[in-house]
């Protein structure tokens, strides 16, 4: 038998082979997810192929006061009327290109409360233009604006 040959063949028996090939693998698989946590899914975030706000859009989407239902009237502040014009305010502010955030703002801001933003949103709805939250989000989709967005909804008493 020739030396390498009898080299490979105690290899094979000893024991150690399984540690060897296991630590391999566990080698290959971080070395894949790093790649794909530190490198690809950033990059496919940056250029707007992954979706990587869905949490936070998930996160202010289920607020109650984004349900049309959610307002009760002995513990809203502002006028039906007031209501309308506020939801016309926000749908104004989504323009195809340059949104006005600081419409999308001012507007979660003079709300106050989630009853009043409840009331909102029914106004919105009762218009036929839909979910107020999920019109928010279409156009308030940075990671920064979904971050202000849910301060201000956080800081209603």
């Amino acid at each position: 038998m020739l030396p390498q040959a009898i080299i490979a063949e105690k290899a094979l028996n000893s024991k150690a082979v399984p540690y060897v090939i296991g630590g391999a693998v566990i080698i290959g698989i971080g070395a894949i997810a790093l790649t794909y946590f530190k490198l690809y899914k950033p990059f496919m975030c940056k250029v707007g192929l992954a979706d990587c706000n869905s949490k936070k859009i998930n996160d202010i989407v289920k607020y109650k006061g984004f349900n049309p239902d959610y307002a009760n009237t002995l513990k809203t502040t502002i006028s039906v009327d007031r209501a309308k014009e506020l939801a016309k305010k926000i749908k104004d502010a989504a323009k195809f290109w340059d949104d006005d955030e600081g419409g999308f703002y001012s507007v979660l801001e003079e709300a106050g409360s989630p009853h009043n933003l409840s009331l909102i949103s029914r106004m919105f709805a009762a218009q036929k233009w839909g979910s107020l939250a999920d019109h928010i989000t279409k156009y308030m989709d940075e990671e920064k604006e979904l971050k202000r967005i849910k301060t201000i909804i956080e800081n209603y008493a």
